[in-house]
């Protein structure tokens, strides 16, 4: 969307912005303050919280520590996530938790025969996909608590399995 369609459609949904201060925030020269980043996102049909996320290939967001993962902050910014360390090991938990079920699946359905070759190869591409997951989380886990407690599926339980 250009900047004098993105400014006519603001000024429409009772927000006036000109396209300069459209470019100004584009190019980081002016704050987005809460109003502006609701309307925007609802014109771009995507969420307050996409916009906040940073893209991809960056890593930091300003004021916040580095030693967070992406996905971390993705999480955290979609109001999935706390950055504490209780936050963080009930999230790394909970996804090794879903990690190991899938792969659980993945193993029986190629050991039982899958219904046709195409099947089987995807089914392998995605156990090698989840394979790889599982080793991403075991090196943040180890990071978040050396003692090992995301790994503890009990643990998890005890934690998250009454609120089933």
């Amino acid at each position: 969307m250009d900047l004098r369609t993105m400014s006519d459609a603001l000024g429409a949904a009772g927000r006036k912005l000109s396209p300069s201060g459209i470019s100004k925030l584009e190019n980081g020269d002016r704050r987005v303050d809460v109003d502006d980043l609701t309307v925007i996102a609802y014109l771009l049909r995507t969420s307050p919280a996409a916009l906040l996320t940073p893209p991809d290939e960056q890593t930091t967001l300003t004021g916040v520590p580095e030693s967070y993962l992406p996905e971390e902050i993705e999480k955290w910014a979609r109001g999935e996530l706390t950055l504490t360390s209780e936050g963080l090991l009930a999230y790394w938990q909970q996804e090794w938790v879903v990690c190991l079920n899938r792969v659980q699946y993945f193993e029986s359905a190629l050991k039982h025969g899958s219904p046709s070759q195409t099947s089987h190869d995807d089914y392998t591409q995605r156990l090698a996909a989840l394979k790889e997951r599982q080793r991403h989380i075991r090196e943040r886990g180890v990071q978040i608590d050396p003692t090992g407690r995301v790994f503890d599926a009990a643990d998890y339980a005890g934690r998250f399995g009454s609120a089933e």
